[in-house]
């Protein structure tokens, strides 16, 4: 009964998910048009049966196969793993890719990360713990060059002796096959002072951490000497990062101005990485708030160059939500921010662009705080923003990509208390 059970929920929330895929209005045939089509891919479980998968991220190779990372966790510690998704949407088997069992760490906030060269080559980013005891974590990248089938053995990205924290990093890659990564980094940073008493015990504020970068030149196997691009970043947001057609690379994170007032900013580089420019606040949002949102941007570069930035935030400057912004100019000015969608964003939101950059649609987890759900919403070269569709799909902390012009979600699904990675569809652009 438990597994007919299961077929019918999952059977639903396909339907519901294609359904809304669309268009809000749709004739009676359009409508089962969508319906047929995605009966004949319903969303399917990525993660092994009886674990507990969380922190899903994915990538997709111009072929339109799509690759999935996450992570398992049990009382041993953690593992990272892959599993490739052909176009014809059948699975391959998935891959462990710390080669140590146990060795990862992970958790809401800062998922592995992964990436596809144009060549194959599949490239995952991940943490791991430094010592058996405390929270420090170094950043390691692992290559596939079989199409996800095996793993080299990682390559240490940090380069730092002395334990210290890296995390909340973002992964991309350039035309030219060079690999870059961006990450919070607390090598430099002393413990903040202890705030009080918290219900019963001494609480201790986390100081903001600095952003740093590093790139390979070698498809991963060694990296430039790490330098640091921005200070006092909050230290539970995540990092983003992407390249250009025409080999700029734009960092975006959560930096903490005087008086606790975090707002977007975004540090360019025109040389490859060698250089950055100083950090520069995308939009004046007014956020005040002595806590960390965990909650980062996101970046996109079309054809056209342009920078494409999304965020959540809240603050006196206007409506809680969700944000966007254009710069035509590198990263150097920013357009008025647009408000995509009222209320509260759990996570992070993403921007994903078609294999030319031209199109984009944002994807995020909204809620009214009870209950939460997928939501999609497209935007045009010019800017121009659709209306929020809810997907109807009750999934957390989506992760998206596109390929063979459809829009995939993977999601943590919770049932009996344990969670799941699935697949599915968010649309068509």
């Amino acid at each position: 009964m438990k597994e007919e059970l299961l077929k019918v929920i999952i059977a639903s929330l396909a339907l519901m998910l294609a359904t809304s895929a669309g268009c809000t209005q749709q004739t009676s045939s359009k409508a089962e048009e969508s319906t047929r089509e995605i009966a004949a891919a319903p969303p399917i479980q990525v993660s092994s049966e009886k674990t507990d998968a969380a922190e899903p991220a994915m990538a997709a190779a111009t072929d339109g196969t799509v690759y999935v990372t996450w992570v398992e966790h049990y009382a041993e510690g953690a593992d990272v793993w892959l599993r490739r998704i052909n176009p014809d949407e059948s699975r391959n088997e998935a891959v462990r890719v710390n080669p140590e069992k146990g060795a990862a760490k992970a958790w809401r906030g800062d998922p592995p990360t992964v990436a596809v060269s144009a060549e194959g080559t599949v490239y995952v980013a991940w943490s791991a713990r430094a010592a058996t005891k405390g929270h420090e974590t170094n950043l390691y990248l692992s290559a596939s060059r079989d199409g996800g089938k095996s793993f080299e053995p990682p390559v240490k990205v940090n380069d730092d002796a002395k334990p210290a924290r890296h995390g909340m990093h973002s992964l991309a890659l350039d035309k030219e096959g060079r690999v870059y990564l961006a990450w919070l980094d607390e090598r430099n940073v002393q413990p903040a002072a202890p705030m009080g008493m918290h219900r019963g015990e001494m609480a201790e504020k986390e100081s903001n951490s600095e952003v740093f970068v590093a790139h390979s030149e070698d498809g991963g196997r060694t990296f430039a000497k790490n330098q640091m691009i921005g200070r006092e970043a909050c230290p539970c947001c995540k990092t983003a990062i992407t390249t250009a057609p025409d080999g700029k690379i734009h960092v975006g994170f959560r930096q903490v101005l005087k008086g606790d007032y975090r707002h977007i900013a975004v540090s360019s580089s025109s040389d490859k990485g060698r250089n950055f420019s100083s950090p520069i606040i995308v939009s004046d949002d007014q956020w005040m708030i002595a806590a960390c949102p965990v909650s980062g941007p996101s970046l996109s570069v079309g054809e056209d160059g342009a920078l494409r930035v999304l965020w959540y935030t809240e603050g006196e400057a206007g409506a809680q939500g969700l944000y966007f912004t254009i710069s035509r100019d590198a990263g150097q000015t920013f357009s008025r921010r647009q408000l995509i969608a009222r209320g509260h964003v759990r996570g992070n939101p993403l921007l994903v662009s078609d294999a030319r950059g031209n199109k984009t649609a944002a994807v995020w987890q909204g809620g009214d705080g009870t209950s939460t759900n997928m939501m999609r919403a497209e935007i045009t070269s010019d800017g121009t923003i659709s209306g929020a569709t809810d997907l109807k799909n009750a999934g957390d902390l989506p992760a998206a990509v596109a390929a063979n012009s459809q829009i995939f979600a993977a999601y943590i699904m919770t049932m009996n208390k344990q969670r799941s990675i699935w697949l599915g569809r968010a649309g068509k652009f």
